[in-house]
């Protein structure tokens, strides 16, 4: 069982990490900032389930990505809307929805271009694949762990894994041509 010491410790320690992998997983920082709060509060609130079987740092994010999942399956319950629905004319959603391609023009803007493509690209990805590259690739969780929090078997996470880079690599070569 944790205590509130060990947990504002990990608080203290583990905040900026946990906000990497929220904003990884929700693709803006309002939302982000949201879910790391949750967690945090869910994980104090559950202290007591703590077993030690897993490390503190895989439990929090096992509990993170929960939340997000169950928080965008309420959302898309409540909000969701198919890009096949008639808005008139011969018209449906998906031809009314702005590019996210399109960037801003300027020599000087490259960089913050380059970033934005990026970031996306990747919002652009299913949420597994965001979770999955998130935590291989930006916080250098091993497979074998990043299994445990995903909970999926080792073989799904490498496959996953590869479908998501070859996606996100797609993703951003099509940025690049809009540019």
């Amino acid at each position: 069982m944790l205590d509130t010491p060990d947990l504002e410790r990990f608080v203290d320690e583990y905040a900026d990490a946990a906000y990497r992998f929220a904003y990884a997983l929700c693709g803006n920082e309002p939302d982000a900032r949201e879910l790391v709060q949750e967690a945090f509060v869910r994980v104090f609130d559950k202290a007591a389930l703590y077993d030690g079987a897993q490390s503190l740092e895989s439990w929090f994010k096992t509990v993170m990505k929960h939340l997000f999942l169950d928080g965008r399956r309420r959302w898309e319950r409540r909000n969701g809307l198919s890009l096949d629905a008639p808005l008139g004319d011969g018209l449906t959603v998906a031809d009314a929805v702005a590019d996210a391609r399109e960037a801003p023009m300027g020599a000087d803007l490259e960089r913050a271009e380059t970033v934005a493509g990026v970031r996306a690209a990747l919002s652009r990805l299913p949420a597994q694949a965001r979770a999955v590259l998130t935590l291989v690739d930006v916080e250098g969780v091993g497979y074998e762990e990043a299994g445990r929090l995903l909970g999926l078997p080792l073989g799904t996470v490498r496959s996953r894994l590869s479908r998501a880079r070859a996606a996100l690599r797609d993703l951003v070569k099509d940025l690049e041509v809009a540019s």
